[in-house]
């Protein structure tokens, strides 16, 4: 089982992951659509660098918030752990996809923007029954409890909104709503990392199967 020290340390994983990701988008804001270089890296050279770590540790942060409540986490949390691990995986391999893949041998990158949307969209799903599992848990104490609920409620609006604003204006609207997707996922990861490496009090999975 996970060290309470190892599941304190993926909270710091996904912060910096959060850092990453928000690094990543940001630099790709000025390749022009991967026409240019910046510091003499590509859009795929950075996404490469910085958003495949990202995701990775995105994922270790996960790995340790359910490893915190293993041992309380029902049925839901569990289900909704999978299912995000695995919306995690699908963005990843998108990623990897769209330009050591699709766009070599095919001269497209819509198979791995079309995984990485899927992978998106699994996203608040999973964090809603992940978020509901973890209230019923109850292992992590105060406001970091509401972490993964609040996050994938707030997620989920984003996306939807995303998707009425572009079904009224077209594409006008498409680069605001994924900025504030990305914003969305950036924010919402680090505050669960947060939430990981502040809390203190005791590893409850680990003293019920102790006693159990």
């Amino acid at each position: 089982m996970a060290s309470s020290k190892g599941i304190r340390w993926s909270g710091l994983l996904a912060v910096l992951g959060s850092i990453l990701w928000t690094a990543t988008w940001i630099l790709v804001a000025f390749t022009a659509g991967g026409t240019r270089d910046v510091f003499g890296l590509s859009e795929r050279g950075w996404r490469t660098l910085l958003l495949n770590p990202a995701m990775l540790f995105f994922m270790a942060g996960l790995v340790g918030f359910q490893a915190k409540q293993a041992g309380r986490s029902g049925r839901l949390a569990k289900g909704g752990y999978v299912i995000c691990l695995l919306g995690l995986g699908i963005m990843l391999l998108g990623n990897i996809i769209e330009f050591w893949v699709s766009d070599p041998f095919y001269g497209t990158q819509e198979p791995g923007w079309e995984m990485m949307g899927v992978g998106l969209l699994l996203l608040p799903i999973s964090l809603l029954l992940f978020g509901i599992g973890t209230l019923k848990a109850s292992v992590f104490s105060g406001w970091r409890r509401a972490v993964p609920l609040g996050f994938g409620v707030i997620l989920a609006l984003v996306i939807l909104s995303g998707v009425a604003l572009m079904l009224l204006s077209g594409s006008h609207s498409q680069v605001g709503s994924f900025r504030a997707v990305v914003l969305t996922i950036a924010f919402g990861w680090g505050v669960l990392g947060a939430a990981l490496w502040s809390d203190q009090g005791e590893d409850v999975s680990r003293s019920d199967q102790g006693t159990g």
